[in-house]
């Protein structure tokens, strides 16, 4: 990873230094603008989800344009899709340029559409600037980076950001319409539809049934205990936590969220629940009363379904990477006990 990324960023340099800077302009006339599309080939649930507060404010701003979005991973994509101004979501194979074939259909698919402006969400990275280039758009945005080299008819110096969160960092892209940022932070919104929040209800309902647990006499907890790295909380603490939350409230009922990483629940006293649709297991979080979970893409995902949540944190800064939202609860556990974090969450 270290080696491929070393290479990204030589050639970056080398295209960078050998490719013809041409003046550029800051805004775009936003009455032409009815096709978007917004170039992120990242493949994390959370950056993704990091693109929702700017996919609105664009409905909002221009309610009659469609957007397609590039991503580097179908999953993950597919949670935008249903999105109300949202046409096409197009995945990309990781390390494209080592993917010729896949390379190939892409740039057939990417110069069937024609655009009237195109966003580089992520800057100077290689993947997004070979799909810049390759798109048909009357206008490529992008907000400066040393690495450019793609041929952008609109560049701004990025400046200061309105807002901390790198969740709402996307917002910045309205600056190229030249539209007034929100006054006050969003938060994340994937627009879960009625019928999404029924199903996520059955199966809930459904699950409670199955192990003779009446809804109205209890609260339900659902749990996500995976993250990446340092992030990860180890399972011996879980298990305190959820001993000292139930020591609180005795009618606490605790759904365990499984994934590829985390394939069995924590004990016997947990219920367990899964799903690979993403959308589905948003509207899950979302119907249970409380969501708790480490820095992960997951949380973010509870975030963007309107879920009940108490985010813990261990290594990341809160005010960059917490649950946005004004009902969430965002908890540094570092020199914390089990019992300590409990009284909080509770």
């Amino acid at each position: 990873m270290i080696l491929r990324k070393k290479f990204a960023d030589t050639l970056n340099t080398f295209l960078s230094f050998f490719t013809k800077k041409s003046s550029s302009e800051f805004y775009v006339n936003r009455n032409e603008i009815e096709k978007i599309i917004i170039i992120r080939p990242n493949y994390r649930i959370g950056n993704i989800l990091f693109l929702t507060p700017l996919i609105n404010e664009l409905h909002k701003q221009l309610p009659n344009a469609k957007i397609d979005i590039v991503v580097g991973m179908r999953l993950a994509g597919k949670i935008l899709e249903p999105m109300p101004n949202v046409n096409n979501v197009m995945d990309i194979p990781r390390q494209l340029l080592l993917h010729p074939i896949e390379l190939f259909k892409y740039i057939k698919q990417a110069r069937k559409e024609h655009y009237d402006i195109a966003l580089n969400v992520s800057g100077g990275s290689t993947s997004a600037q070979l799909v810049s280039s390759l798109v048909k758009a009357k206008y490529k945005a992008s907000f400066y980076d040393k690495k450019l080299w793609a041929p952008f008819t609109h560049v701004q110096q990025r400046g200061k950001k309105r807002f901390r969160h790198m969740g709402l960092e996307s917002l910045e892209f309205l600056r190229f319409f030249n539209f007034e940022l929100p006054n006050e932070a969003p938060s994340l919104d994937i627009k879960l539809t009625d019928d999404e929040r029924k199903k996520a209800k059955k199966e809930l309902d459904t699950l409670l049934e199955n192990n003779h647990i009446k809804r109205e006499n209890h609260k339900i907890v659902a749990l996500f205990r995976n993250a990446r790295f340092d992030k990860r909380i180890e399972e011996s603490w879980w298990k305190n936590l959820l001993s000292e939350l139930k020591e609180l409230d005795s009618s606490l009922v605790f759904i365990d969220i499984l994934s590829p990483d985390i394939p069995t629940k924590l004990d016997e006293t947990v219920l367990e629940y899964s799903n690979k649709d993403l959308r589905a297991l948003g509207a899950f979080f979302q119907e249970c009363d409380l969501f708790i979970s480490a820095d992960t893409g997951p949380l973010h995902l509870a975030v963007a379904s309107g879920a009940n949540i108490a985010a813990l944190f261990t290594k990341t800064e809160i005010p960059v990477y917490g649950a946005l939202g004004r009902e969430s609860k965002n908890i540094d556990i570092n020199n914390l006990s089990p019992k300590e974090v409990a009284k909080l969450i509770i």
